[in-house]
């Protein structure tokens, strides 16, 4: 059975770990509870003890992944990950309208990927949270990171794969501009 550490534990040694897998990004999420619980993959990151469910109210203060964002994820953008961590906001993307409401200083959007997961396979931009989590950790640095989340689903193996040259350019963008020039490249 996983054994989490504790806070102060975690903040000491600066991973999160589960047996062999280590991560050096603290990753939290909030759950909308609009999905089919079984489906959550940051419940499921959860229960292997590599994401932590947090309020709505901490996206104010910790940096988040939301679509509406107008700030695309840059490397550089990797320090302030780094000191805070990273929050997914789990919800359906039949109601990701939601989310528009939602955008704070922290908040930023992912460039577009193709999505491996079952439910919208091959849909350029359309993500599972756990893909759009591996995406943000692979663009700023944290390329074990994103192997060791994808690790847990076995439809998402291929995901780093599949979307390798757009991922190799997109952490190398230092500017919006040069982030949109690349998205235009590949999509």
């Amino acid at each position: 059975m996983l054994k989490l550490m504790n806070k102060s534990s975690r903040q000491r040694n600066r991973y999160y770990s589960m047996h062999d897998l280590q991560v050096l990004v603290r990753v939290v999420y909030h759950d909308f509870a609009l999905d089919d619980p079984s489906k959550s993959t940051m419940r499921k990151l959860h229960r292997f003890g590599l994401a932590d469910p947090v309020p709505i109210s901490a996206r104010t203060r910790i940096p988040n992944l939301n679509p509406y964002s107008e700030i695309i994820l840059l490397p550089i953008h990797r320090e302030k990950i780094s000191r805070k961590g990273l929050m997914v906001l789990e919800t359906s993307w039949n109601r990701i309208s939601q989310l528009k409401d939602l955008v704070t200083a922290f908040s930023f959007k992912l460039p577009t990927l193709l999505p491996v997961n079952p439910v919208n396979y091959g849909k350029p931009g359309i993500l599972s949270s756990v893909e759009a989590l591996a995406s943000a950790l692979y663009i700023t640095g944290y390329r074990d990171d994103a192997a060791a989340v994808l690790s847990k689903f076995s439809w998402a193996q291929t995901f780093l794969g599949t979307n390798r040259e757009p991922l190799e350019v997109y952490s190398k963008c230092e500017t919006q501009e040069a982030m949109h020039q690349a998205i235009g490249e590949f999509f």
